[in-house]
C-alpha cells in the first residue's frame, strides 16, 4: 500500500498510457529477447516449451515461499488482491454497522439475534483481544481496540455525506467512547464488538450571553470539574428535567478474510502452467528421439538394400 502511494505521488500515475505499457513492455523485453535466444537454438516448439517449463518453474518456487515462507522469510509475504480489486480484499478487518443496518434487518442475519439481545449475553472482550497490538505484541487488526477505531472512523465519515441522510447513524467527531467495547459471538461464529459513544462538555456562547462574549463550558461540566472534550455526566439533566447524555451505540463484526488466497492461487496457477509446460516438453523429447529412431531405421534398411543390390 505504502509503495503504491509512493509510487504515484513521486513517479508516473497509474492512470498515465505510459504506466499502463510498463508491464507489457517488461514482457516483451525481458521475456521475448529470452524468447528469441532459445528459438534461434532450438526452434519455435522447443524453445517455447524450454522457456515456458523454466520461465513458470521458477514462478512455481517463488509462489510457495510467498505463500508458506522459508527461513528468514514470513508466509504471506505475495500478493494480496487481484487485479481489479481492492488492495486490502482479502486482509482481516472488523466491519461496523448500526442496529438498523440491512446485515442486521436482513432474514436470517446470523448478527440480528446478538444485536437485538444487546446488552444481554454481551460481555468483556477476552484477554487476547485487549488491547490491540503488533504482530509481536498483540493480535493486530483481531484486537477490539482497531475495531472500534474503525467504527468511529466510519460513522464519522457519514457527517460529511450529504448525498443520504443516515439519521442518528452518524459521528460528528465530539463524541467519545463510553466504558470500553463490549464482545460476543454471532451465529456465524464471528466476533462482534458494541462500541458506545457519548456526547461530551464542549465550549459554547449561553444564549443569554452578551454579544461578543466568550464561549464557555456548561454549568453541569464545570461543577464537575470536567473539561472540554470530557464525556458529560451520565446524570446531567437540562432545566427540564430531560437528560443532556446522549448515548448511541454502533456495532461491528470482525471479517477474519482470506489473506493466504491470492498467494495460494497464484502457487496452483503456476503449478499447473509448470506442469503443462514440462509434460508438453517431455511429449515434444519423446516425438523427436521417435522420429529419430524412425530416420535412422529408415536409413539402415536403405543401406541394407543396396548392400543386396550390389
Amino acid at each position: 500500500m505504502e509503495l503504491l502511494i509512493l509510487a504515484t505521488e513521486g513517479g508516473i500515475p497509474t492512470s498515465n498510457p505510459w504506466s499502463q505499457l510498463a508491464l507489457p513492455l517488461g514482457i516483451l523485453i525481458f521475456v521475448g529477447s529470452v524468447y528469441m535466444l532459445m528459438r534461434s537454438n532450438l526452434g519455435t516448439r522447443r524453445g517455447y516449451l524450454v522457456m515456458g517449463a523454466s520461465l513458470w518453474g521458477f514462478g512455481f518456487l517463488l509462489s510457495l515461499f510467498w505463500a508458506f515462507g522459508a527461513p528468514g522469510t514470513p508466509p504471506n509475504t505475495g500478493p494480496q488482491n487481484l487485479p481489479g480489486q481492492e488492495l486490502d480484499e482479502y486482509q482481516p478487518v472488523w466491519v461496523p454497522f448500526a442496529q438498523d443496518a440491512a446485515v442486521v434487518t436482513e432474514e436470517g442475519s446470523p448478527y440480528a439475534s446478538a444485536v437485538n439481545a444487546y446488552p444481554d449475553g454481551w460481555e468483556d472482550p477476552p484477554a487476547e483481544l485487549m488491547p490491540a497490538g503488533d504482530e509481536e505484541d498483540g493480535p493486530g487488526t483481531e484486537g477490539v481496540e482497531v475495531g472500534a477505531q474503525n467504527i468511529q472512523s466510519f460513522f464519522g465519515s457519514l457527517a460529511d455525506n450529504e448525498e443520504f441522510d443516515f439519521g442518528q447513524n452518524v459521528l460528528f467527531g465530539t463524541e467519545a467512547q463510553v466504558g470500553d467495547p463490549l464482545y460476543t459471538v454471532a451465529d456465524n461464529g464471528r466476533p462482534m464488538i458494541a462500541v458506545t459513544f457519548g456526547n461530551t462538555c464542549e465550549l459554547a456562547v449561553p444564549a443569554d450571553a452578551e454579544e461578543g462574549a466568550e464561549p464557555v463550558l456548561p454549568d453541569v461540566c464545570q461543577d464537575a470539574g470536567l473539561e472540554n472534550g470530557d464525556l458529560l455526566p451520565a446524570d446531567a439533566v437540562d432545566e427540564n428535567g430531560n437528560s443532556l447524555r446522549n448515548e448511541q451505540t454502533f456495532f461491528a463484526f470482525f471479517d477474519a478474510g482470506a489473506p493466504y488466497f491470492p498467494s495460494l492461487l497464484m502457487v496452483g496457477i503456476m503449478g499447473v502452467l509448470f506442469a503443462l509446460h514440462m509434460g508438453l516438453l517431455a511429449r515434444d523429447e519423446t516425438r523427436e528421439r521417435r522420429e529419430t529412431e524412425e530416420t535412422e531405421a529408415e536409413e539402415v534398411e536403405v543401406e541394407e538394400r543396396a548392400t543386396v543390390g550390389v
